[in-house]
């Protein structure tokens, strides 16, 4: 190897690009996905740059060195994260074994094609989500030095500028490749696509090869102004990565504009030569440790983002791990001569090898599930198509139909059901629809339902125009649109202003790509009078049950229950006339419940139950052996919200309950409109201080009679029982 000459500068390239990379995967830095071809370029560059300068280069020594920079890092970083998924309970990653493997083996970004990921959502389901650049970098490292060895072997028996050529040609030709997939396909077949990627890191080894094989070097002119023109191209780097966002129509420009500019960056960089080591200590450590920061970032971003913390300091604490995750392991994984850490390093590299082999074997396989989910989708998309015909003859009839219940309605929430049933509705969505069709036509006889896979808002917008302009749409709605993509409200706008005022129930998502969309559509359906939020969310919460292994699409019950929850939603709008009705007669009733009350209490109520029923022969008892908060808590919980609770409420529960101070507190924030009595019989004071809250202390009357108490020093005597009724009855006003 010729030369022991240190650019300085490129260490700069590396830290302001790996800056960029993170503050775009943390949502900060919208366009930070541009700096990627900045490390494809410079990856380009440096590959042949290195291969050029040596005498003697050899393949396996390559590869070889390529092993220890590249591969090494990836697979301890790979098999950490893994480990720690299952290490760490509560973390559901369906795709850890295909995913991981697809990193390992270096076909990434061609497996996130076939799973139809977004990069661009940027969502935390996968901790490997980046990594797809690592794969198409292990791509070109695997062939460039053999295309390498045989170009320059041309070189010497043709001509020395056939290899400039050939990379010429093919610099050309993967630029247009990607200019013009960018204009026919989706921009994520055109993203991971390797060939159209690698234009960048073509680019970076044509100028590499231009370089060193001519000599041509920038003007003196330019080469005075060298440090004030690399800032240059950094400024309009940096403002690329502000201001472009990859929704833009002329993403692909933006891209080849700064690979264009990372050339001339870099090219600037190299102008600046040191031969005695780097400068700025700060800036080398993050170079030496940029491989490291970009394989890291991710996987932490993955673990902290389930943090329930305030988003500041929960981006503080993602960019700290990383760079101290980043540093630590580099330091570890170092081609360092002490035996100590070559030890250490070999240990590392073996255990979390040892351990992440064993998990990926043994790791469930979920592809016949999922292969009951297409077979399931397939079936339900000839259904479709069968019973969509059914829908139109329903169409014309929907306001007469109306009509008629209406008139007929004698018992109101009975007839708002059949009511319900009968009519004609639209449902439009995404796969989750389509796995449940035969289910909401059960619900709705007359709908006509279109379900498509991955649908997105955007994707149906289309179908509902089409639809609109042809007469077919209803005006009751379901959309069921909310899994695929983080849209905007100017999106949902679009999506209102071509529904107008039809009326429309929108199912939220379990599982959704954007973990706030669900609320941030909540929040921008205040603003509309027809939009009503379906909340299939809440309604599937404790029912594991109801998905398949990836949490999102249903099985078993599940279709049954989605379906319910959405015919109960249109029931529940369609009632609101008749519960406006019973307004008067439940204002009566809640004057009622004041002078009623109501006695929670595990065993020692139940004994007492003869006394206290005959000082308060109207009262409600709510008992249970063992009565413990959280059964407590939720029982109140649905009499608030079933307006059936009584205004004065009794608490008589013996020490075993365990209910703590804070506790109570809790039911009376619950309760906060009721009138609450709490008997303690416990040595423990209660300091429950507000208006509506009364402590009975019945503790001071059993350390006063020692009859009160059975032996078991649980449980009221007879004796105890009336002293208590008693009691109750004087301070229960």
């Amino acid at each position: 190897m010729k030369g022991k000459n240190y650019y300085r500068k490129l260490d700069y390239i590396r830290v302001i690009s790996c800056i960029m990379v993170l503050l775009y995967h943390l949502n900060i830095l919208k366009g930070g996905f541009l700096a990627v071809c900045t490390f494809f370029a410079l990856t380009g560059y440096l590959s042949c740059l290195s291969a050029l300068k040596n005498d003697n280069f050899s393949i396996k020594k390559y590869y070889k060195n390529r092993i220890s920079k590249i591969y090494i890092p990836l697979i301890v970083v790979v098999f950490i994260t893994i480990i720690l998924v299952k290490l760490i309970p509560g973390i559901k990653w369906l795709n850890l074994r295909v995913e991981s493997l697809s990193v390992l083996l270096g076909y990434n970004n061609f497996w996130q094609l076939s799973a139809n990921l977004d990069y661009f959502t940027r969502h935390i389901n996968s901790p490997f989500m980046h990594l797809w650049y690592i794969s198409i970098l292990m791509q070109f490292e695997l062939v460039f030095p053999i295309i390498f060895v045989l170009l320059k072997k041309i070189n010497k028996s043709i001509s020395k500028h056939i290899s400039t050529i050939v990379v010429f040609i093919l610099l050309v030709v993967s630029t247009f490749i990607f200019y013009y997939m960018s204009k026919t396909q989706n921009i994520m077949i055109v993203y991971y696509n390797t060939f159209a990627r690698s234009f960048s890191i073509i680019a970076g080894v044509f100028l590499a090869l231009i370089n060193h094989k001519y000599n041509i070097k920038l003007s003196y002119v330019f080469r005075k102004i060298g440090s004030i023109m690399f800032i240059l191209y950094t400024i309009i780097l940096t403002i690329l990565t502000i201001f472009v966002s990859s929704k833009s129509n002329n993403y692909a420009l933006y891209m080849i504009l700064a690979t264009f500019v990372s050339l001339r960056l870099i090219e600037y960089a190299v102008l600046e030569v040191s031969r005695h080591g780097r400068a700025n200590k700060l800036i080398s450590l993050l170079s030496k440790c940029s491989y490291e920061i970009y394989l890291v970032q991710y996987p932490v971003i993955f673990f902290i983002q389930r943090l329930s913390i305030n988003s500041y300091i929960k981006i503080t604490i993602i960019i700290i791990l990383t760079l101290i995750i980043s540093i630590i392991l580099n330091a570890i994984l170092s081609n360092k001569k002490h035996m100590i850490h070559k030890i250490f390093k070999y240990l590392l590299i073996i255990i979390v090898s040892i351990l992440g082999i064993y998990i990926l074997i043994t790791e469930k396989d979920t592809k016949k599930e999922m292969k009951e989910l297409e077979s399931k989708l397939n079936e339900n998309s000839k259904m479709i198509e069968k019973q969509n015909d059914e829908y139109l003859n329903a169409l014309n009839s929907e306001k007469q139909q109306w009509d008629e219940v209406l008139k007929e309605m004698e018992n109101e929430e009975a007839a708002a059901a059949e009511m319900v049933k009968n009519l004609p509705v639209v449902g439009v969505g995404d796969s989750v629809l389509l796995g449940t069709v035969d289910e909401l036509y059960k619900k709705f006889p007359n709908g006509y339902f279109d379900g498509k896979v991955s649908r997105s808002i955007i994707g149906a917008e289309d179908l509902l125009v089409s639809m609109k302009n042809e007469g077919k749409l209803a005006d009751t709605l379901i959309l069921a649109l909310a899994n695929n993509g983080d849209y905007s409200d100017r999106v949902n706008k679009h999506l209102m202003e071509i529904l107008g005022d039809r009326q429309i129930y929108w199912v939220n998502a379990v599982g959704a790509d954007d973990p706030k969309f669900n609320d941030n559509f909540k929040e921008f359906a205040k603003n509309y009078s027809n939009i009503h939020i379906v909340d299939w969310v809440s309604a599937s919460k404790d029912h594991p049950e109801y998905f398949y292994a990836d949490g999102i699409h249903l099985k078993g019950d599940g279709p049954k229950a989605y379906a319910n929850t959405i015919f109960d939603a249109l029931c529940d709008e369609y009632l609101k006339e008749y519960k406006s009705k019973k307004e008067d007669i439940l204002n009566k009733h809640e004057q009622q419940l004041k002078n009623k009350i109501v006695f929670y209490g595990d065993e020692l109520l139940i004994n007492s139950y003869t006394y206290i029923n005959k000082k308060f022969p109207k009262s409600a008892f709510n008992t249970k052996k063992k009565y413990k908060f959280e059964n407590l808590y939720n029982d109140i919980k649905s009499k608030i919200e079933n307006n059936t609770l009584e205004y004065k409420i009794v608490f008589v529960l013996s020490k075993d309950s365990n209910i703590s101070e804070d506790e109570y507190r809790k039911i009376i924030e619950l309760c906060a409109n009721y009138k609450i009595y709490i008997c303690n019989l416990t040595d423990k004071k209660l300091n429950l201080k507000s208006d509506n809250v009364t402590v009975i202390d019945f503790y001071s009357e059993i350390k006063k009679h020692n009859n009160y108490m059975l032996s078991d020093k649980k449980s009221l005597s007879k004796e105890g029982n009336k002293a208590l009724a008693t009691k109750l009855f004087k301070e229960v006003k």
